[in-house]
């Protein structure tokens, strides 16, 4: 074991790790002595390296260490508010969450599209019967209560329907047409 006080084992094991050929427990015992003991002039910039490759090692002095317990007194006080303004931002936004879901639920259950998809393909095979030679495709899109029904013809024109229940009879409306 290397007495760390006695300079020349010391100036050794400096000159040990400027070659790379020291272990790790070496590296450590010399920090540590240059953490806790002021530098000789000839050591000053060997201190300054291995303090800098171990910072955790590097004391504060009673001053810093002071103002350090300031610091971390004070956001002791600070984490209860911040903890507390979390769980309440927390709870805040769960409740937000779960009114804007509901409201979206109901919504949907009245905007609901009651009008079956057998009835869809009804309308569409009426059209295609209609004007077979001029469409290309027809699409049918829910729409609230409603199927919006767009025809696309061979000459890049299109006509749109509305494909509504009024009471009990299914009724589609010629809506638009796009030239």
């Amino acid at each position: 074991m290397i007495d760390i006080d006695n300079k020349f084992e010391r100036k050794a094991l400096i000159e040990s790790y400027l070659n790379a050929e020291t272990t790790v427990a070496d590296e450590k015992a010399l920090a540590e002595y240059f953490a806790t003991h002021t530098a000789d002039a000839d050591e000053e910039a060997f201190a300054q390296l291995i303090l800098a490759s171990n910072p955790a090692l590097k004391c504060l002095s009673d001053k810093g260490e002071q103002e350090f317990d300031r610091l971390v007194e004070g956001r002791r006080h600070t984490i209860g508010f911040r903890t507390a303004l979390k769980w309440i931002s927390g709870i805040a936004a769960a409740i937000a969450v779960v009114a804007i879901v509901r409201a979206s639920i109901v919504s949907y259950i009245d905007n609901q599209c009651d009008i079956t998809p057998v009835e869809i393909a009804q309308t569409l095979n009426m059209l295609m019967n209609l004007s077979a030679d001029e469409i290309e495709s027809i699409t049918a899109t829910p729409c609230g209560k409603n199927v919006l029904i767009t025809a696309k013809m061979k000459d890049n024109s299109s006509s749109t329907y509305i494909l509504t229940r009024d009471g009990d009879a299914l009724t589609t409306y010629f809506a638009w047409r796009n030239q």
